[in-house]
């Protein structure tokens, strides 16, 4: 065999381990806990996908998104945000209103939830949530629930309020409001999600050099003025002058 056809066998295989390398190498984020938060979402008949949604696995982000209506006018809610990004996740709603008074069959009279303000936060795993001027069926609802504080509306609906739940990944998912209407709707309301944020690495500390104090070694004060500005006091120094005459 020749030696060029050696090395191209040579460039083969190791384009081979390569290859083989870059297939099974695990990603290095695949089991990184990834932080995220949505405003709105729900599922049964009023459908809405996570609004807005966002995540960091390309960064910090946020979105807003200034409206979102159910076109049967069951629900209405105004600037809802969300944001993420290492170690933190956060997502609001404001001057939200749910009214399923329209469906006969609940036989509820008067919207089932309305707010001036929900917000979800999540720091380093840390969780919490509020609500402003919130009221549930009738019912005020507290600033600031207690973790997995649940709710019902007798007949109609099962509310979660500042639910927390621990996640495989090591992440912690809190969201303000989750509620189920018997088995026709879902309906979650601001959450975030997060994880402890990555340590940063402190630089190494410069090498201190002790301050020049003008010393020459002499045990005198080097010609530098005492701290009040005043001039320093000669230092004596023994010596023999020659007089001449």
């Amino acid at each position: 065999m020749s030696r060029r056809r050696l090395a191209a066998c040579g460039v083969s295989a190791a384009s081979v381990a390569l290859t083989a390398g870059l297939l099974f190498a695990p990603a290095a984020s695949a089991d990184e806990p990834q932080n995220s938060a949505f405003a709105l979402a729900a599922s049964g008949l009023i459908s809405i996908d996570p609004t807005p949604a966002v995540d960091d696995s390309n960064g910090a982000s946020e979105d807003s998104v200034v409206e979102v209506a159910d076109p049967k006018g069951l629900l209405k809610a105004n600037v809802l945000n969300a944001r993420a990004g290492d170690g933190y996740a956060k997502s609001s709603v404001a001057d939200l209103r749910l009214d399923l008074s329209p469906l006969g069959d609940l036989g509820l009279s008067k919207p089932l939830l309305t707010a001036t303000a929900i917000e979800a936060r999540c720091d380093d795993g840390e969780v919490s949530s509020s609500l402003a001027a919130a009221n549930l069926g009738g019912t005020p609802l507290d600033v600031a629930a207690p973790p997995n504080t649940g709710v019902d509306v007798p007949g109609v609906a099962s509310v979660v309020l500042n639910k927390q739940t621990e996640n495989p990944d090591g992440s912690t998912t809190v969201t303000a409001i989750s509620i189920k209407v018997n088995k026709l709707q879902t309906i979650d309301i601001a959450s975030a999600t997060c994880a402890e944020g990555s340590t940063p690495t402190q630089p190494p500390g410069e090498p201190t050099t002790p301050p020049d104090n003008g010393d020459d070694g002499d045990g005198g004060s080097g010609g530098q003025a005492n701290p009040d500005g005043s001039a320093p006091v000669p230092t004596p120094v023994e010596g023999h002058l020659d007089v001449t005459g």
